[in-house]
């Protein structure tokens, strides 16, 4: 129980963090993604038995604030819990390799979406601009970010399940 309010306290405060002050810490014109570098960690760190539904009811809550229809960060953080799922269980036991490992993919996973979406809706942009002022230093900062919401996330995991307490 104290794993579901922890986590949801730690996203609310990623949540804020990412509209209020890394939205606007840019390098060219890309930023780092707090939210999504939480959920990867919190996925990847947590063996919480019904992780998915927070994870569901995270991507609403992003899905409600976004510019984005509502049903793609759901999908897409569902899409993320799932495959840190399958890295954590068949490919890596390393979290840290993990870590980047899904912080790169699903960074470039979701800029390709939002291109997607630019090209599905008709709204003119440069693509050599979205790939090499945004999505290429997004990738960078969140590559950077993610070894310090990697160590936050897995010492708060430790201490709200300590040593053989594990399930």
């Amino acid at each position: 129980m104290i794993e579901y309010v922890l986590s949801s306290l730690g996203f609310m405060i990623a949540l804020m963090l990412q509209y209020g002050i890394f939205s606007r810490w840019t390098l060219l014109s890309g930023c780092a993604d707090l939210v999504l570098l939480f959920i990867i960690a919190l996925c990847l760190n947590s063996d919480a038995k019904r992780l998915w539904i927070m994870i569901l009811i995270f991507g609403a809550i992003v899905g409600a604030i976004s510019a984005l229809p509502f049903f793609v960060p759901l999908l897409f953080y569902f899409a993320v819990f799932l495959s840190a799922q399958e890295i954590r269980k068949r490919i890596m036991q390393t979290p840290l390799l993990s870590m980047y490992l899904l912080t790169f993919v699903a960074t470039l996973a979701w800029h390709g979406i939002n291109i997607a979406l630019l090209f599905i809706n008709r709204v003119p942009f440069d693509l050599s601009t979205a790939l090499f002022e945004i999505l290429l230093p997004s990738v960078l900062l969140n590559i950077l970010l993610s070894m310090l919401i990697h160590a936050i996330v897995q010492e708060a995991n430790r201490m709200i399940t300590p040593k053989g307490a594990e399930a």
